[in-house]
C-alpha cells in the first residue's frame, strides 16, 4: 500500500488557519481551542512523511464552512484553503453509497465516508468518538493525532 494520507476536518482546518500570518490566528478560532502553533507544525511534519495527501469533497466543504476568522484574515484563510485543496488529490465520492451504512446515522456523511476509505488510505484524525469504527475498518491505517502530540 502506498503511503497516501487523508487529513480529517479539524486537523485540516488547523493547517488552513495556522498558515494565516504564521499561525497567529489559531488562538482566534473557536474551533481550534485544543490546538496551538506546535500542533500546526506537527501536522505539517506528519504530512511530509506521506507520498500524497488526499481530500474528499465532504472534508473540503466542512473545512471551508468552519473557517471562522473575520476580515482580511478570513480572506487569507480562504485563499490558503483554495491552494491546499488544489494541491491535494481529490477522492471521487458517491453520495448514495456514503449514506447507505448504518454508521451514517451515527456519524454523518464525512465521517462515514472516512470509515469506508480507511482500508485504502492512512487517516490522521483527532476525532475520538470515531476511532472505534475507524479501527474496526482498518487497524493499520488509522493515526490518532493525540498519540503524536
Amino acid at each position: 500500500m502506498s503511503k497516501n494520507l487523508i487529513i480529517d476536518t479539524n486537523l485540516l482546518l488547523l493547517l488552513v488557519i495556522g498558515a494565516v500570518e504564521e499561525g497567529r490566528h489559531i488562538q482566534n478560532s473557536k474551533r481550534l481551542n485544543a490546538f496551538n502553533l506546535s500542533d500546526y507544525d506537527n501536522v505539517l511534519k506528519i504530512m511530509g512523511e506521506y507520498n500524497a495527501v488526499f481530500i474528499t469533497p465532504y472534508i473540503a466543504t466542512e473545512v471551508s464552512n468552519l473557517i471562522d476568522l473575520k476580515g482580511y484574515a478570513q480572506i487569507l484563510a480562504f485563499k490558503i484553503a483554495r491552494t491546499l485543496f488544489s494541491e491535494f488529490k481529490e477522492i471521487d465520492v458517491n453520495l448514495n453509497e456514503d449514506c447507505e451504512s448504518d454508521l451514517f446515522l451515527r456519524f454523518g456523511l464525512t465521517d462515514n465516508s472516512l470509515i469506508k476509505l480507511a482500508p485504502d488510505y492512512y487517516i490522521l484524525t483527532n476525532d475520538h468518538r470515531m476511532l472505534e469504527p475507524l479501527f474496526e475498518s482498518s487497524q493499520n491505517t488509522i493515526i490518532p493525532y493525540y498519540t503524536l502530540k
